[in-house]
């Protein structure tokens, strides 16, 4: 079926006459007439009977219009949740995050995006550099928030924040009454890390690296936050964001090694896929962030 013809006669059934539909649809009477007859003619069914004061509608017509009804609030449905793309009204955001930003940074701005935008869905992921990474460049994240250095191709990275992870341990660790220490202080002990793959992981190696420090034994964990019980518990020295531990420092849960060269700043950074189209809604909630 031709949907301009479908068009037109939506027009005629909607207005009740020629005249008023033409004005809607921007066509001359006249072209409406005849595009009317030939639509009529492809059906084999009269739509309407031509009265002096305008046009009524047949059985076939009737049964037309509701169908033609239905099709064109689709339509008007389609093109609304188009502008909605457009103004950053809906859509669904998909992020990935490694775990400082996903754990500590993000949630808020999530929330307080949500009440700005409250038909946008949010997925959040919240992982490894490494598992990020590749997560924006196969596509299953619109965007990537990451710690560490990444080592996958064809992401574009940007930072937006800086960060320090400081070396702590628990209260009762042998070196958290110590006033000074040096790097080399600290080898042979036992070590707290995160999981091969994480960038945090990556940074502190290759810091202790080239401080000349002879690492200990080291019990590995997929999060921060069971990395900072672990510490707090007397498990050995483990390198944490500042964002985390505030309240553990305070409290005296936890000590800061008066260490500074094991100290680590790093860059928070927003990952993309490299040419990917980005959504409305997504640049908005970047421009949050930032």
């Amino acid at each position: 079926m031709n949907l301009h013809h479908l068009a037109i006669f939506h027009a005629i059934a909607e207005t009740g006459s020629i005249s008023a539909a033409a004005l809607r649809v921007h066509v001359s009477q006249p072209a409406l007439s005849r595009e009317l007859k030939v639509f009529e003619a492809r059906l084999g069914v009269v739509l309407f009977e031509r009265q002096s004061r305008g046009m009524r509608m047949t059985e076939p017509g009737k049964v037309l219009h509701t169908y033609s009804t239905r099709l064109f609030a689709v339509a008007d449905s389609a093109q609304a949740a188009m502008r909605d793309f457009a103004d950053a009204r809906a859509g669904q955001l998909s992020i990935g995050a490694s775990n400082t930003i996903g754990t500590y940074v993000l949630p808020r701005y999530i929330a307080e995006f949500r009440k700005a935008f409250p038909q946008v869905g949010i997925s959040l992921f919240v992982g490894n550099t490494e598992q990020v990474a590749q997560g924006v460049a196969d596509l299953r994240f619109s965007v990537g928030f990451i710690e560490g250095p990444i080592r996958v191709e064809g992401v574009t990275t940007k930072a937006f924040s800086r960060d320090e992870l400081i070396p702590v341990v628990g209260a009762e660790h042998p070196l958290a009454t110590r006033k000074r220490a040096a790097p080399t202080d600290i080898n042979g002990l036992p070590l707290l890390m995160r999981e091969p793959g994480s960038g945090t992981r990556e940074l502190i190696a290759d810091l202790l690296q080239a401080l000349g420090v002879q690492t200990g034994s080291i019990v590995e964990f997929g999060n921060t936050e069971a990395l900072k019980q672990a510490a707090i518990h007397g498990g050995g020295i483990a390198w944490l964001p500042t964002i985390s531990v505030t309240r553990d420092l305070e409290e005296g849960t936890l000590v800061r090694l008066p260490v500074k060269a094991l100290a680590l700043q790093r860059p928070l950074s927003i990952i993309r896929r490299e040419g990917a189209w980005q959504a409305p809604a997504m640049e908005a909630f970047l421009e949050m962030v930032r």
